[in-house]
């Protein structure tokens, strides 16, 4: 699938220090690490190897940081979740059908904007809503985008209230989407051996910056956290409609 490739220390280096950075802030908000990490990642990496290392790290990445705060996780929601990320990843990955995905950002932006701050539409959309379709579409997002942690967020704030059960379960739902992600990407070829120093340091960094982020987001107070996520969930989706705009004038 790839021909092998070897980063210099310094960008081994670098892309770590990045991690690491970029893990803190998934750990604080429960999102924005990911896609932090892989609009950086073509810095450093070949185009056909971006979303599987992405993919390796973000796992370990979101599975330390539900472990740091593993009796925070609401486990009761996952199994529907499970489900539903298993046929999504069967469904997208190991079908032939090309899926336009141009005009994926537009969509996401409005559902997450729509969604924080229209009482009306999160009252409509809560009927659809479910634990099932979040894994579903999580799940096979991911292997299109590398990183669409942020579109369910808005459902999971309306079930979890507290700052640390959200980071906490949100993680733990993204590992699963991450971790199906990884089988999939061996299963048609990718030699996640033959990059092991990358994906060690890239590994260790991650779990540092989750440990480092996890103690910040403890010591902040709930509403201030869920205030922050609003915001930045809004200023995320706005950038992805902006995104669409810009490439069609």
């Amino acid at each position: 699938m790839l021909a092998n490739f070897a980063l210099s220390v310094t960008d081994l280096l670098s892309l770590g220090t990045f991690t690491i950075m970029t893990s803190v802030v998934a750990a604080v908000l429960g999102f924005g690490g990911g896609m932090l990490l892989i609009a950086i990642m073509p810095f450093y990496l070949p185009a056909a190897a971006i979303i599987p290392v992405h993919g390796a790290t973000q796992m370990v990445s979101n599975i330390s940081r539900a472990m740091f705060s593993w009796r925070e996780v609401c486990w009761s929601l996952l199994p529907s979740y499970l489900i539903g990320a298993i046929t999504g990843t069967l469904l997208v990955g190991l079908t032939a059908v090309s899926l336009a995905t141009e005009y994926l950002p537009l969509f996401i932006g409005s559902y997450i904007l729509m969604n924080i701050w229209h009482q009306g539409f999160m009252r409509w959309v809560s009927r659809f809503e479910s634990m099932f379709l979040a894994g579903f579409i999580l799940s096979g997002l991911s292997l299109l985008v590398g990183a669409p942690g942020p579109l369910f967020h808005p459902m999971m704030m309306k079930k979890l209230s507290d700052k640390n059960h959200l980071v906490a379960t949100t993680a733990m739902m993204m590992t699963i989407a991450h971790g199906l992600k990884l089988i999939l990407f061996g299963l048609v070829g990718f030699n996640y051996l033959s990059q092991w120093p990358l994906l060690t340091t890239l590994v260790l960094c991650a779990i540092l910056g989750s440990w480092l982020g996890t103690r910040v987001r403890h010591r902040s107070q709930n509403q201030h956290v869920l205030l922050l996520i609003k915001i930045i969930l809004s200023l995320l989706a706005l950038k992805m409609m902006l995104s669409v705009w810009l490439t069609y004038q």
